[in-house]
This record gives C-alpha cells, sequence and structure tokens, in this order.
C-alpha cells in the first residue's frame, strides 16, 4: 500500500508538471497559429481527466489510510487490553504466592480422661497394702493439662478444584499430658518386703519405709486431615473428621504395656491478629481401643474382687493456640 501511495504521488507530481508545461504551449498556438484549438481543447479534457483520476486516487488514499489507522488503533487497544490483564493476573498470582499458607502452632489448656486412672498395678492400688504399703492414696479425677505443638501444611485451596470455600491442610502435632503425681505401691510393697528381711522383723514387711511418688503422663503423636473452610476474613473455622494418634502411657498399665492407638476428632477455629500471626482454640477428643485393657480379678470363689484395673484412656483436651505462618 506504501509503494502504491508513493507511485500515486508521483504520478500527481508528474501531471502537475505536465500541466504547467503543456498548458502555455497550448495557448500560444491557440494564438498564433489558430490551428490547434480542437487539439488544445483535446489536452485540456485529457489533463481533466487525469487530474480527476488523481483525485479520485487520492481520495482512496485517504480512506484507506483511514481505514489503516483505525485497524491500528483497534489492535494497539487489544494489545494494552491484553497486556493489562496480564499484568494483573500476574499481580494476582505474586500476591497469592506471598500468601504463608503453612501453619507452626503452639497449644495449651485442659485435658481430661473419661475414665481415671486408680488401682492400677503401678498406681494408688490399696490391695498391696498387706506388702507393707502404708500411704494414703487419693484417688485420682482424671482432670490435668497439656501443651504440645504441631504444624499444617497447605495441601490444597479449593479441594482440588471442587469449591473455593473448603481448603484442606495435613496437620501432625504432638502433645504432653499431665493428671498430676500418684503413688507406686509396687515399689513400696517390695521395699517394705525387703525392709522386713534386712531387719530380721518376723511381722511380715515393714510398712511405711518409703513413699514412691510419680508422675501419670501421657504423651500423643498424631496425623490428621484438617478441613479449613474459607470465604470467612481472617477467620478460619476447621474440623478434623478423623485422624491416626499414639498414646505413650506413664505408668505403664497393670499389663506393663505402654503403646494405645486410637482415633482423634477436632473442630476449631483460628483468627490472623497481625500478618501471619494466628490465635486459635480447639477442642479434641480421643477414641482408643484395647490394647492397655489388661485388669486382674480375683477366682468367683474368693469374691471375685479386682486386684488391678484395666487402663482406659479416652479423653478430650480443650485450650488455645498461637500460630505462625510460613
Amino acid at each position: 500500500m506504501q509503494i502504491l501511495n508513493k507511485t500515486g504521488l508521483a504520478a500527481l507530481v508528474t501531471t502537475s508538471v505536465a500541466l504547467a508545461a503543456i498548458a502555455p504551449q497550448a495557448a500560444w498556438a491557440d494564438k498564433h497559429t489558430g490551428k490547434s484549438s480542437m487539439s488544445g481543447s483535446s489536452v485540456q479534457a485529457d489533463l481533466e481527466q487525469r487530474l480527476q483520476m488523481m483525485e479520485d486516487e487520492m481520495r482512496a488514499l485517504r480512506s484507506e489510510l483511514s481505514r489503516t489507522r483505525h485497524e491500528a488503533q483497534a489492535a494497539s487497544d487489544k494489545v494494552e487490553a491484553h497486556q493489562q490483564q496480564m499484568d494483573q493476573h500476574l499481580a494476582e498470582s505474586t500476591s497469592g504466592d506471598d500468601t504463608k499458607k503453612d501453619l507452626i502452632f503452639f497449644r495449651g489448656g485442659f485435658g481430661s480422661m473419661e475414665h481415671p486412672r486408680n488401682n492400677e498395678l503401678l498406681l494408688n492400688n490399696d490391695t498391696l497394702r498387706g506388702l507393707g504399703v502404708s500411704s494414703q492414696f487419693d484417688a485420682k479425677d482424671g482432670d490435668g493439662w497439656y501443651v504440645g505443638a504441631g504444624f499444617d501444611h497447605r495441601l490444597t485451596d479449593n479441594l482440588w478444584g471442587l469449591t473455593d470455600l473448603v481448603a484442606l491442610d495435613g496437620e501432625v502435632m504432638f502433645e504432653y499430658k499431665n493428671f498430676g503425681t500418684s503413688h507406686n505401691p509396687l515399689v513400696e510393697g517390695a521395699t517394705g518386703t525387703i525392709a522386713a528381711q534386712v531387719l530380721g522383723s518376723a511381722a511380715g514387711p515393714v510398712a511405711g519405709v518409703t513413699s514412691i511418688e510419680n508422675q501419670l503422663t501421657q504423651f500423643t503423636l498424631t496425623a490428621s486431615p484438617k478441613i479449613k473452610f474459607n470465604g470467612l476474613g481472617d477467620f478460619r473455622p476447621w474440623i478434623i473428621p478423623f485422624g491416626l494418634a499414639l498414646h505413650v502411657v506413664s505408668p505403664p498399665s497393670s499389663g506393663v504395656t505402654v503403646l494405645n492407638p486410637g482415633l482423634m476428632l477436632g473442630a476449631g477455629g483460628e483468627y490472623k491478629i497481625w500478618k501471619d500471626i494466628y490465635a486459635g482454640f480447639d477442642f479434641r477428643y480421643h477414641f482408643t481401643g484395647d490394647d492397655l485393657s489388661y485388669k486382674a480379678n480375683l477366682p468367683a470363689a474368693f469374691g471375685g474382687t479386682t486386684l488391678y484395673n484395666k487402663t482406659k484412656i479416652d479423653g478430650l483436651t480443650t485450650g488455645a493456640y498461637l500460630g505462625f505462618g510460613f
């Protein structure tokens, strides 16, 4: 199109020059010879026709240039709009990458066992008094406290594309629970029996030689999926539909074993208090199996009395936590 336009302009200039050169000659010929008036008229008509054609070509050229300019402007606007859209997507993507989606948290609060640990082989057992145990045992109520920590790892922001309202994390957590002190009657009884042998007592075990206390504690390690609900601003409620828990108890059970697996359920919520710092609360309940359900009963002929209770550690924890995004 540019070559055509340059050609047209060159033709226009050439024709103009030709007109300027021919017009005086034609006029001089008409004036002095009187023979070429018809020829001059033809030349004039031919020039006018050429001028008209050139004007038409110029109008067509201007129209083409105008159309081309509009098309170029439209294309430029389209490219600019696409560039703005790409910049917006890039900004959103960058902003999303800066958001701390993983969380490390530190917990603490109240813990309670559904079945308090009493009258077991290694704690608070009055049956062993005949062996020289004289401590007055206080029955435990199963209440205590806990501290722990854990972290959440983001698995998906939108439940793998199903909904933007739900995110899924994987949680790994540990906690230490303390339910107070108890007495170890087995060690106290054995100590009294040994003392009787050392002292040569003919009356049997020597009671009250020593009193052995122990801490009634529990360590729990859990792994679970955690469903967090989006769309509530800085507040994120969550639930744990199920989770695997491993409990280690101290003192050991009446069967002298310590490890007990179980199932954990939980619910809670957290609020972003500043930048990537969260304050939250939670409630968790633990169901355990019968791995520690060892007990000892006297035969029915002797009354069927339970000498040692089984260890049942189902229970709950509830409290607060402080989390840091990373």
